[in-house]
């Protein structure tokens, strides 16, 4: 389930899928902020995006943040198959490569990877240093050259030694092959929101998926 501006997550997933393995997805509108000003309006939305995608699928991936922070509760009730939360996915692979400190990088505005920083602190991690785009809109966070992301981060190398972890935010943002190389030259985990579902779909459903930077991960 994605946001209508989202052009990344599909290209992200269909790299990782392995033979007998589809992903198929399902539209939902654009969003401003992260959370719903109305929660039965959140609600309906759910349920009518979902109704289109669950005959097909044994678990779903809710490939946004809107509403996942304080409304996840939301997002359980209406979707009732294995579900994965693309940044609390994200958290559980930080804390299974054993990460205290964390260096993030985001498309985001620096308000809104301010919030990011928030959240992870919230969840128990230090973060040493962060870098963001200062992007706004979907199909332009879509539209990043892989070479921007890794340029963001390795600009930032000095502070970026200092984490256990790199973590990229953001669903629409592709991360595949920046994932890859960033964890092959640096010889440490990175974690995306996109790589994190894939390892969350790989432990609910038992699959083994083709995850970059696994090597990275032991």
């Amino acid at each position: 389930m994605i946001p209508a501006n989202n052009a990344a997550i599909e290209y992200d997933m269909w790299k990782m899928a392995v033979e007998g393995v589809t992903f198929h997805s399902t539209r939902l509108p654009p969003t401003k902020g992260c959370e719903p000003h109305d929660p039965e309006e959140f609600r309906k939305e759910l349920s009518t995006a979902y109704s289109l995608i669950r005959e097909v699928s044994d678990a779903v991936v809710y490939g946004r943040s809107y509403g996942s922070h304080t409304h996840s509760s939301i997002i359980r009730e209406v979707i009732d198959k294995a579900l994965v939360i693309p940044e609390e996915a994200a958290v559980n692979a930080l804390r299974s490569v054993q990460a205290k400190r964390i260096w993030l990088a985001t498309p985001y505005t620096e308000d809104r990877a301010k919030e990011e920083v928030s959240y992870l602190s919230s969840a128990g991690f230090t973060v040493v240093g962060q870098a963001n785009l200062n992007k706004r809109w979907g199909v332009d966070i879509s539209n990043t050259p892989v070479f921007t992301i890794y340029r963001l981060v390795k600009r930032e190398f000095q502070s970026v030694k200092q984490a256990d972890a790199i973590y990229i935010a953001c669903t629409a943002l592709s991360t595949f092959e920046v994932v890859a190389y960033l964890s092959e030259d640096l010889h440490m985990p990175v974690i995306s929101e996109n790589v994190a579902s894939a390892l969350a779909l790989e432990e609910l459903l038992g699959l083994r998926l083709n995850i970059p930077g696994r090597q990275a991960l032991r």
